[in-house]
């Protein structure tokens, strides 16, 4: 099945709102003050990359734009997106009172960085439009330190709890 560039924008508007969410329900439910402010950030920072996209595909909405038959791309989107990557609040929240359930949700971001990071770096490498691209590679390298901040967090959560 082609690709288009609507369906991309729907799965990576979806991806940066779930992260939004994801992140301002456990800014509201931890206490700890450099959790709490951590989340807010990611928060803040999945908001802006929605804005990002909008404006991205927005400007070449029917554009060709090299993904359009990428078996690779479909594939991934296929195994990666059937679920959410984030799942609602109140499943993955249940168990935030304990260490154990920090340690859940940080598991949690952890994955769903990853597989954003590479989402955006497999639309990067199909795309033909160099400023698309451009694009792409910022946002593909934002949830590459994402990823890096919520691994730092679980490692410096990890041992202030031992």
């Amino acid at each position: 099945m082609n690709l288009t560039n609507e369906e991309l924008l729907e799965i990576s508007i979806k991806l940066e709102r779930d992260g939004k969410r994801f992140y301002t329900e456990l800014a509201k439910i931890v206490n700890d003050p450099l959790l709490k402010g951590f989340f807010k950030l990611m928060a803040r920072e999945e908001a802006q990359h929605e804005k990002q996209f909008k404006n991205l595909f927005g400007s070449k909405k029917d554009a060709k734009l090299g993904w359009e038959n990428n078996p690779s791309l479909r594939k991934f989107i296929d195994r990666e997106f059937q679920t959410d990557i984030f799942p609602s609040p109140h499943q993955a929240l249940e168990e935030l009172p304990s260490v154990r359930g920090i340690h859940k949700a940080l598991d949690i971001a952890i994955e769903a960085e990853r597989i954003a990071g590479e989402f955006f770096k497999l639309l990067q490498e199909s795309c033909n439009d160099i400023e698309i691209k451009t694009q792409l590679t910022i946002l593909e390298k934002l949830e590459a330190e994402h990823l890096e901040k919520v691994l730092s967090l679980k490692k410096r959560f990890l041992n202030d709890n031992n």
